[in-house]
């Protein structure tokens, strides 16, 4: 009887070290973690659409053909598809505006975002010639001399993300 009490606490305490060594800690996601990749997702959406194919859903075609009136749906359908389900966007171009000497922002689209966002950007040079002739980037000839269609404009476009 002792012979068997021993080795059966022995195979007790033994299986109770096995168990308490592989024992898995799981924590939570963090949210700098999810915050991050978010950005990655932003950063390399606008990477792809940054290109000079002529793609009607480029951010040059867009840009090149913003105005009042333009609604840029086949972007904004194409950065939906990039961009995880659980995230939402607002896409904004900030530019400088001569007349005004001011940075100013375009908002091409208007969603009202959570507390906590990340942000994206990228930077395109196009010129002036480029732009409908209603566009809020083209520069108007007054104050500039000379023929102002080889202008270069820089363009910030900027991609706030959040989660919903």
């Amino acid at each position: 009887m002792t012979l068997e009490g021993v080795i059966a606490a022995v195979l007790i305490l033994s299986v109770a070290y096995f168990l308490f060594q592989s024992t898995m800690i799981i924590s939570p996601v963090s949210d700098e973690v999810v915050y991050v990749q978010m950005r990655q997702y932003g950063q390399d959406a606008l990477t792809i659409l940054n290109n000079e194919s002529g793609a009607e859903d480029t951010l040059q075609y867009v840009l090149k053909r913003i105005n009042s009136t333009y609604v840029p749906d086949k972007l904004l359908s194409s950065l939906e598809k990039l961009l995880p389900d659980y995230t939402d966007f607002n896409l904004q171009v900030y530019y400088v505006n001569l007349t005004t000497n001011k940075i100013e922002v375009y908002n091409i689209t208007n969603r009202i975002p959570t507390s906590t966002t990340v942000t994206a950007s990228t930077y395109l040079v196009i010129r002036n010639g480029a732009f409908v002739d209603d566009s809020p980037f083209k520069l108007n000839s007054s104050g500039i001399e000379g023929p102002n269609n080889n202008v270069p404009i820089l363009l910030e476009v900027r991609l706030t993300l959040w989660r919903v």
